[in-house]
């Protein structure tokens, strides 16, 4: 990924694609999400806040899980519940169920899309700007707060953010 800002693609959508691609993160991800309660949107949301600049607390947490829970856990978790559950019944051979598995994990996708463009909408209601003076990147201070919140172990934040790197 691109070393600046300035550069990252500017949506939170395109943000996490790209930080997610990255070797180890979905894999870090994932775990988080299912051994932790993690929402992983909500984790890169707080990496895209991170390389912008723009400071969490815990009133922005709390109201941008307020805005997508609803969201979250009727279409999103449940489509994502659908898909991983086919898997575990109907295995990966049979190519007309896995068609079938691709067409909730497109839809899946689309719900998690709109989840992040409403944390994205989130943003430009804040009366902040960017402080481009602190180097939020090195130290992923909205990430971490997140992951605290959660009770997660400093010995696993880090590694996730070593597999995100210093780069966003």
């Amino acid at each position: 990924m691109p070393s600046a800002p300035s550069t990252h693609p500017s949506g939170l959508w395109e943000f996490s694609l790209d930080l997610y691609a990255r070797p180890g993160v979905a894999n870090q991800c994932l775990q988080l999400q299912d051994e932790q309660g993690v929402n992983v949107n909500l984790l890169l949301w707080c990496a895209w806040l991170d390389a912008r600049g723009l400071i969490l607390d815990a009133g922005r947490l709390h109201s941008a899980q307020k805005r997508i829970r609803g969201w979250d856990e009727h279409y999103v978790v449940p489509l994502r519940q659908l898909r991983r559950r086919m898997k575990v019944e109907f295995g990966v051979e049979d190519a007309s169920i896995e068609a079938v598995r691709t067409q909730i994990k497109q839809a899946e996708l689309l719900a998690e899309k709109q989840l992040q463009l409403w944390l994205e909408s989130l943003v430009s209601s804040w009366d902040d700007h960017p402080d481009h003076g602190i180097d939020f990147t090195s130290g992923w201070s909205n990430v971490r707060f997140y992951l605290h919140h959660l009770s997660v172990t400093d010995t696993t934040i880090t590694q996730l953010l070593e597999l995100f790197g210093s780069d966003c």
